[in-house]
């Protein structure tokens, strides 16, 4: 049995900063938060025109309690935080961090990239972790392309980013049970996407027109599936990419108040009694 596309939800315009404006599907008022729960929020930036003149960087900044992953299509990114994680992040590679009891980091462009100038092109994603994980050590995990596993057929890639899927398994980490699935797919052609039962999925589509279970998505539009089935069709009117995401459900209240997201209000506050204390370590 297929799954079938219960809504397709619009990215907003977002200005994050000066002249920088994203697509930002989640979160959304059209959709309740539990049924997209392990998923908080995805942030859709570029293809931005990068140089020294013309950044696209964040100052250090703290979270607490959810998993931070940058997923890079195009460019470059640097990153480094207040456990001592850094890395410097290529077109196809992944960052996942984890913030767990707190973290500060900060993430620019090489200078190297800078001096040459080029496109930055990538999703930022939030991922809630369980109540009895959230205060668990912060870490960071750099994931290169080539490590990532790569699913190929007619007119189609899958890289497996985490998770086990179509017998490949991806190299990140989680907490609780997900599949991330970064997919291409050529005009005309199609891809059935295997998808567990019962989890709660999406497809974002980052470029091109596709067709996902006989509803039209565009570029920066995203479909939220049925849990009942297990498998979706996706067709290409253009070449075309996505990202499918899917995971078990943490069925646990949820609050998130600027760079935290807790369970409850008091542990918001703790957070940023915390932050304040210098508990989150600083950056050297």
């Amino acid at each position: 049995m297929y799954k079938q596309v219960s809504q397709i939800i619009k990215s907003r315009k977002m200005e994050i900063m000066p002249g920088r404006a994203i697509n930002a599907p989640l979160p959304s008022d059209e959709i309740d938060e539990t049924r997209l729960s392990p998923f908080i929020l995805l942030h859709h930036f570029g293809p931005f025109e990068v140089n020294y003149l013309n950044k696209f960087a964040f100052e250090p900044h703290p979270h607490r309690g959810f998993d931070a992953v940058t997923i890079l299509f195009e460019g470059a990114l640097r990153h480094r935080d207040s456990t001592g994680g850094k890395g410097s992040l290529s077109s196809g590679d992944v960052q996942w961090m984890t913030a767990g009891s707190g973290i500060l980091h900060e993430e620019s462009q090489p200078d190297e990239f800078l001096e040459k100038g080029g496109i930055v092109h990538g999703i930022q994603l939030w991922i809630n972790i369980p109540k009895a994980n959230k205060m668990h050590d912060p870490r960071y995990q750099d994931i290169r392309s080539n490590d990532i596993p790569v699913i190929t057929g007619v007119g189609t890639i899958e890289r497996v980013i985490a998770g086990t899927y179509k017998d490949k398994t991806g190299p990140a980490a989680t907490f609780t049970p997900i599949t991330a699935v970064h997919g291409k797919i050529s005009k005309g052609a199609k891809l059935v996407c295997s998808i567990a039962e019962l989890y709660n999925s999406l497809i974002y589509v980052t470029l091109g027109n596709v067709t996902i279970g006989g509803k039209p998505a565009g570029a920066s539009e995203l479909a939220y599936l049925s849990n009942e089935g297990k498998d979706i069709e996706i067709t290409a009117d253009e070449d075309s990419e996505f990202l499918l995401l899917s995971g078990e459900p943490i069925n646990e209240p949820v609050v998130q108040y600027g760079p935290f997201v807790m369970n409850t209000m008091g542990e918001i506050k703790q957070a940023f009694l915390d932050y304040r204390e210098g508990k989150f370590g600083e950056l050297n």
